[in-house]
Formats: structure tokens, C-alpha cells, sequence
């Protein structure tokens, strides 16, 4: 009895030991953490825990890796959608007194950043033109998101001005934008009569960018509508030549152009070389329409069929039922019927134009893409042909 009492005894106290050793482990282990801790960006995404962001910005001294940490969590949470979380993290930050002038600078930007993600455009429009009399990448942000502010809120007047004053960068891209914000001023004074005004303004932006075919695209509508039909060929011919796919938003108005003229010949000299430069199907449809009437249809037929062979499209193959079927040619019209209304269900149900740039689809041209929000990026779309397993 007293061995199985004195064992028992002995049990009681190594477990009260482990016990009391553990304990005091445990504080030692939980004193050894420094109150500036900086935990991770995964960390802190892991935990989603307010508390977690107010400690790491109440740690009493920040160096350029916490900084760095801080920013990266802040463009983490506004990628998110979390926006308000990256505002008031980083404008708790830029409240600190003590830090670098690179560091505000740069904590300005993300600031500003948040707000036009958050749709508070007007302190984020504040904050951009203060950035703007920085230098560098700061500047160059600062003024990119502000140009994309002011064309989403149409205020092209304010990014022509920030133009003449200087203020922005100067870059290919950014003159590019900005030729873009003089034509589109220039579109508005058109429809107003303001027709000096128009001229001015396309001056301009073929001063700020000599490879904006949108100016002379401009002019060229203004010379048409005043029946000026020579001078919108010209026009058009020049825009035509800056940029090959500028055709897309002209073709129509550049026929009825040579008609005008009588000078179908030529019609049919441009509609071939802007085929063969910009691939664009009704170039090739309007072409062979001169051509049908100029030597017939079978002579029509044969150069389109040659044409599809090359570059096939659904469109092309519509417009070749059409011709067909309009001169009446030695083909079996049911089955041309009932391939006229598939092809023609095919092509409207297909995109006529894409962005080179970001691969937006779209059925009408537009300067600007809405995808990317790229200028002069939204060229006609070229279906890629499927190869046969008998190609293969």
C-alpha cells in the first residue's frame, strides 16, 4: 500500500512540474515576440483580420522593407475590391511624420490610385495633378490614370490644356491620347458648324502626333459633308496611307466619294490595294462590286472566288452568293438560297472588329477601346480558318 501510495504521489507531482515548466515556456516564448512584429502580406490575407492591419501600422518605427510591405499589402486589397481597406491603410500610413519623401510621394500615388478605383474621382483628380510636378515612373502613373479619368469623364478640353501646359510627359503613348482628345473636340465643333474650330483643332493634333490618321479622317468628313468630294478623297487617302486600318471607318463614305467624281477606275485601284493592305472584307466587297459593273459579274465572281481562296471568310462567301445571285449565274439557286441565309446568320452573329491590343470583340468601330482603353487599337477582325484533318 505505501509503494502504490508514494508512486501516485510522485505521479501528481512530475505532472504539477510539466505543468508549471510549460507555463512558463509558454511566457517566455510569447514575451520573445517584438512589438514591431511585421507578419507577412499572405499572413495578413490569410487572417483577413482588421486587427492584424491596425498592429502592423501601429509598430512605432518603419523601415524601407515594413514600407515596402505596407504598399504591396495596400495593392493586394485594392486588386481585391477591397478598396476602402487599402485607403484607409494607406492613408494611415501617409499620416505618419518621419517618413522618407520617396516613401510619400509614392504613398500619394497609391492614395490617389484608391480613390478612382473607389469612384471618388474628384480627390483622386486632386491628388494626380499634384503628382504631376513629380519626375519619373511617379510621374508617368500619376498622369496616365489622370488622362484615363478625364477621357472616362469625357473631359477632353482638360487634357488638351494639361498638354499645353506642360504638365505631362512626354511620350509616344501619351501623344498618341492626346491627339486623340483634340480630335475628338474637333468631332464635337463639327456637329456644332464650328468648322474653323474643326480645322484648328485637327492641326493640332497632327502637330502633337504626325501618325494621328484620325485628323484627316476628321477633315475628310468635314469636306464631304460641304460636298468638297476631291478634298475628302485627299483626305481620306491620307489617312488611309498613316494608317491602313483607318479604312474601316471611312470606306463608305470614301465610294460614295468617287462616285461623285466619276472616277470608278480609280475607286477600284484604292479598294484593291486597301484589301490587300488591311484585309478588311468590305474593301474587298465593294471592289468587287465596281467590278461587276466595269466587266460583268462572272469576271466579278472569279476574282472574288480567287480572293476567298486566300484569305476565306464568312463574309466574303456572302458577298459571292449576293454577286451570283444578282447576275444570275450558272449555279443551282436553291442551294444558293439556302447557303445565302446560313452565311448571312453566321455573319451577323460574328465580330467585325477586335483590339490588337487587349483582343476585345465589338461590331462597330470605336477609336477607343472599352476593354483596354488603348486609342486607335480596334482593327477589323480576320477569321482564322480551322485546318482540315486532311491538311494536317
Amino acid at each position: 500500500m505505501m509503494d502504490s501510495a508514494l508512486v501516485y504521489v510522485l505521479l501528481l507531482a512530475g505532472v504539477a512540474i510539466g505543468w508549471t515548466l510549460g507555463f512558463r515556456f509558454a511566457r517566455q516564448a510569447k514575451k520573445s515576440t517584438p512589438d514591431d512584429w511585421i507578419p507577412s502580406v499572405e499572413y495578413l490575407l490569410a487572417e483577413s483580420s482588421d486587427a492584424s492591419l491596425e498592429r502592423l501600422l501601429s509598430a512605432s518605427q518603419m523601415d524601407d522593407d515594413s514600407i515596402d510591405l505596407l504598399l504591396k499589402l495596400g495593392r493586394t486589397l485594392r486588386e481585391k475590391g477591397e478598396a476602402d481597406r487599402a485607403i484607409h491603410l494607406h492613408q494611415s500610413l501617409f499620416a505618419r511624420t518621419g517618413l522618407p519623401r520617396s516613401a510619400q510621394v509614392q504613398l500619394e500615388l497609391e492614395l490617389a490610385i484608391d480613390y478612382y478605383f473607389a469612384g471618388l474621382l474628384d480627390r483622386a483628380e486632386r491628388l494626380f495633378l499634384e503628382l504631376l510636378d513629380a519626375r519619373g515612373r511617379t510621374q508617368e502613373s500619376a498622369a496616365r490614370y489622370l488622362i484615363e479619368l478625364y477621357e472616362d469623364e469625357g473631359e477632353w478640353r482638360q487634357i488638351l490644356e494639361l498638354y499645353r501646359k506642360k504638365k505631362l510627359p512626354g511620350s509616344a503613348g501619351m501623344d498618341k491620347r492626346v491627339s486623340h482628345a483634340a480630335c475628338e473636340i474637333a468631332e464635337i465643333a463639327a456637329r456644332q458648324g464650328d468648322y474653323l474650330e474643326t480645322q484648328q483643332l485637327c492641326r493640332q493634333a497632327l502637330k502633337i502626333d504626325s501618325a494621328c490618321s484620325r485628323a484627316y479622317v476628321v477633315q475628310g468628313n468635314l469636306a464631304f459633308d460641304q460636298k468638297e468630294y476631291r478634298e475628302a478623297i485627299r483626305c481620306y487617302l491620307k489617312a488611309v496611307d498613316i494608317d491602313d486600318q483607318a479604312v474601316v471607318s471611312l470606306l463608305e463614305r470614301l465610294v460614295v466619294c468617287f462616285r461623285e467624281v466619276g472616277d470608278l477606275s480609280g475607286l477600284m485601284v484604292h479598294l484593291t490595294r486597301h484589301w490587300q493592305q488591311s484585309h478588311y472584307v468590305p474593301a474587298l466587297v465593294a471592289s468587287t462590286g465596281c467590278k461587276a459593273e466595269q466587266e460583268g459579274g462572272e469576271a466579278a465572281a472569279s476574282e472574288l472566288l480567287q480572293s476567298l481562296v486566300s484569305s476565306p471568310s464568312n463574309q466574303g462567301f456572302f458577298a459571292l452568293v449576293e454577286l451570283v445571285v444578282k447576275h444570275k449565274l450558272q449555279l443551282d439557286k436553291s442551294q444558293l438560297l439556302v447557303l445565302y441565309g446560313i452565311l448571312r446568320d453566321i455573319v451577323n452573329s460574328e465580330p467585325k472588329f477586335v483590339c490588337k491590343s487587349c483582343g476585345f470583340k465589338a461590331k462597330e468601330f470605336q477609336w477607343r477601346c472599352p476593354s483596354c482603353k488603348d486609342w486607335s487599337s480596334v482593327t477589323s477582325f480576320t477569321p482564322v480558318m480551322a485546318k482540315s484533318k486532311l491538311d494536317l
